[in-house]
């Protein structure tokens, strides 16, 4: 795994490092015995060893979704748990998929964390072949309890960056908002998407849909045909941030940017 970092969707105050001895992480979790410590649906943010950023969702069913970006390197790819995170004595064990925002393609991970005070999180990512990735984040109480409504989104439009599993860079892209939720992107290849917004039923996200359409969308490296769900947010500062796999989770497509001031 090449400079694995969790970037989840907005920031939060970061919190102390944790070490890569993972032996007491359980390969299959029993329901925690101990009810006090639990992990929290809601926005993380934090940083990894190799000193990259961390921003992140804990979804309603307890998924976990990342993105990890560097100073130098803006936005890499991000991180998704391929089953609800499940705690044993406040420690998990998951599988999951890291999504390269370049010419690689996805490639299988397990994420071991220590939830800690329910509002920390300490762990590893570890890929086949790669060096563990020491991670740390912190969940934002504010970003949490921001209800994420179709106020937010209903008759906007919004100019981002689309980056995908498998292809080098980012294209931008015009995302336009209807009513409903429902939206129509334009990128600069003439590559055509569709999609709706739904309100998670916690509010602190969106849940998406989107399918692609015409070769302009296969030459851009987009699955024309296939559906790609994910989950989304609106900061507070107007920027969209949307990550989403297909339903094989083999690719995954981002959308970062903001709100067209006009």
């Amino acid at each position: 795994m090449k400079k694995l970092a969790l970037y989840l969707l907005v920031g939060a105050t970061l919190v102390g490092c944790g070490g890569d001895d993972n032996s007491d992480f359980s390969s299959n979790p029993s329901p925690d015995p101990n009810p006090g410590i639990k992990l929290l649906p809601g926005i993380y943010s934090g940083v990894t060893n190799e000193g990259e950023y961390l921003e992140g969702l804990v979804d309603d069913d307890n998924r976990m979704w990342f993105t990890y970006f560097a100073e130098q390197e803006g936005f890499i790819g991000f991180v998704k748990s391929n089953e609800p995170v499940v705690l044993n004595n406040s420690k998990f064990k998951t599988s999951g998929k890291n999504y390269p925002f370049d010419s690689r393609s996805s490639r299988s991970i397990t994420i071991n964390g220590n939830v800690q005070t329910s509002k920390a999180i300490v762990g590893t990512i570890d890929e086949s072949g790669s060096d563990k990735i020491n991670y740390n984040i912190g969940y934002d109480e504010a970003s949490s309890n921001r209800k994420q409504t179709l106020d937010m989104i209903n008759n906007r439009m919004f100019n981002i960056d689309s980056y995908g599993t498998g292809r080098n860079g980012s294209i931008g892209t015009t995302i336009t908002f209807t009513t409903d939720g429902k939206f129509t992107g334009s990128d600069n290849s003439s590559c055509i998407s569709t999609g709706k917004f739904t309100p998670a039923a916690s509010g602190r996200y969106f849940v998406s849909t989107m399918t692609f359409s015409g070769s302009a969308c296969s030459g851009a490296g987009y699955d024309v045909g296939q559906t790609y769900t994910g989950v989304a947010v609106i900061n507070k500062d107007n920027e969209l941030k949307l990550l989403s796999t297909d339903s094989m989770k083999n690719k995954s497509i981002a959308f970062i940017g903001s709100m067209n001031p006009s």
